[in-house]
């Protein structure tokens, strides 16, 4: 191996050191090298992660509360959950994509222990939204990037937005909800749309109602989801107000006027009334959003119901309705139903995407 192969120095790392080609091996020498440079990454990382899990907790211990939920609090958490007081409500969409704009089916599914269920899906397609044209031009015009209305950002904000109206319909105590209590896809107004207001309105209703939760399964914030390693199944820790993250959204949305003002005004009156926190169930450690009057309440919800499923240490009743919906709603069936109506008309070969044609 050429002096420096395989390695990229430890500090100010540039693109250059990516591409240069004494790195790069023949296919058959990366076979018999890789398994040690993942032996030597790994190691690495798992001196870190002991590091943090020592260190870290004595963080947590100085500046934080770190909470233990005890026998008789998972007790009263296991009564709630079977007792008809807890509901776990989660949405799925299935998204199309043709040259005329995408063609949607958005689902949400809430659910209960006692298997009370409310459900609800709906269709959506750039062409009910679009103003018909009959010139070539004008269909063309349609057709063209910045003149498509149905976004990825419009359709999760409609499942998010729906998500919260049909836990708000529920009769239960509790709703768990898989994701934040505030999704980013509800704050930005969807352009044209004007979302902003309606979007927040629904956020600030289940804020109002001070018995709900969301835990974050897929967080960027690593940063956060590394204090996990501190803390023990079992325990959890409030670590901050959700104004101090969406004041610096605010700062960074480029939200103008009255959506500024709207957000702003969100922040103060409602952000404020919500904590973020962090729990351990088992093998893993989630980010979770409740009210601060019940935030307690909600940790202990949150942890018995993950302890049912140790290993991903995830709610069991939001998985539960993530389940209702992938075998009612399921995207691969969704995508075969459009192939064949495209087929029946003729359109399948030219309208389905690359990927889907692509020999592998």
């Amino acid at each position: 191996m050429c002096e420096g192969e395989g390695k990229v120095p430890s500090s100010e790392a540039h693109f250059e050191d990516f591409v240069d080609p004494r790195r790069w091996r023949r296919f058959e020498d990366y076979a018999k090298l890789v398994a040690g440079e993942l032996d030597a990454d790994v190691a690495t990382l798992a001196r870190e992660n002991a590091r943090i899990r020592q260190e870290a907790r004595d963080l947590l211990k100085r500046d934080f509360t770190v909470s233990k939920v005890g026998a008789d609090e998972l007790a009263w958490a296991e009564e709630k959950l079977f007792s008809e007081a807890v509901c776990g409500i989660d949405g799925t969409q299935a998204v199309y994509p043709m040259l005329s704009g995408v063609r949607c089916q958005i689902g949400v599914a809430a659910v209960s222990y006692h298997n009370k269920r409310t459900e609800g899906v709906v269709f959506i397609s750039e062409q009910q939204i679009s103003a018909e044209e009959t010139t070539i031009l004008g269909i063309l015009k349609r057709r063209k990037k910045s003149e498509k209305l149905v976004s990825r950002m419009l359709i999760r904000a409609i499942m998010f937005y729906m998500e919260r109206q049909h836990a708000l319909s529920r009769s239960e105590e509790w709703v768990l909800f898989n994701g934040p209590l505030v999704p980013y896809e509800l704050r930005t107004g969807i352009g044209s749309f004007r979302a902003l207001d309606p979007c927040l309105h629904i956020c600030e209703q289940v804020i109002t109602r001070k018995t709900a939760a969301g835990v974050i399964a897929n967080s960027s914030d690593y940063e956060l989801l590394s204090l996990g390693l501190a803390l023990e199944p079992g325990e959890y820790v409030r670590l901050k107000s959700l104004k101090v993250d969406l004041d610096e959204y605010l700062e960074e949305s480029g939200l103008r006027g009255n959506d500024r003002k709207r957000m702003a005004q969100f922040n103060e009156q409602f952000a404020t009334q919500v904590d973020v926190g962090l729990y351990r169930a088992g093998g893993k450690a989630y980010i979770f959003h409740a009210h601060t009057d019940c935030f307690d309440d909600a940790a202990r919800i949150v942890m018995r119901d993950s302890m049912f499923q140790p290993l991903r240490s995830y709610p069991l009743l939001i998985d539960y309705a993530d389940a209702l919906c992938a075998r009612m709603l399921s995207s691969a069936d969704f995508k075969r139903m459009v192939d064949v109506k495209l087929a029946k008309v003729g359109n399948l070969e030219f309208e389905q995407s690359e990927g889907e044609l692509r020999r592998r």
